[in-house]
């Protein structure tokens, strides 16, 4: 099976959207994404699985085996004028993404809240501890 990387790629730049945003769109952590696009991991078939599940114009067989056109219906040479640049459709589910867009706002909110320091709270030094380049370390403080 030749490589899948090229062609996930030209399916970032057919939809425009970067690493992060296309993990999103298809469903997969973010990591998952990224490691394909740098060359660190190649693409799963969960991976290959949800692109085909969420762009279900993209023919398969161009996906996984590089035969034929990219988009289903548009053979190489063919009189069709599909327009390749625009933006996919959203998600069929439209109901799927303002609920996760609030799922993301409320967890947001709930991790930025305790790291906002209180200014009434005096805060007092419990424990120092020094790294040094050969591996050591030295620990200074109250041990709890």
């Amino acid at each position: 099976m030749l490589e899948l990387l090229p062609r996930i790629k030209e399916i970032l730049q057919w939809c425009g959207l970067g690493p992060a945003a296309f993990a999103d769109e298809i469903g997969i952590a973010r990591p998952v994404i990224s490691h394909v696009v740098s060359a660190r991991n190649k693409a799963s078939l969960e991976v290959v699985q949800k692109i085909l599940a969420r762009f279900p114009e993209i023919s398969p067989a161009w996906l996984m085996l590089g035969e034929g056109a990219m988009l289903k219906g548009l053979e190489p040479g063919s009189s069709k004028n599909l327009e390749v640049t625009s933006k996919p459709e959203p998600a069929k589910d439209s109901d799927e993404k303002p609920e996760r867009k609030e799922k993301v706002q409320e967890i947001k909110s709930a991790t930025s809240a305790p790291l906002i320091p209180n200014p009434s709270e005096e805060k007092q030094l419990v424990k120092v501890i020094l790294f040094y380049s050969d591996g050591s370390f030295e620990n200074f403080g109250n041990s709890l």
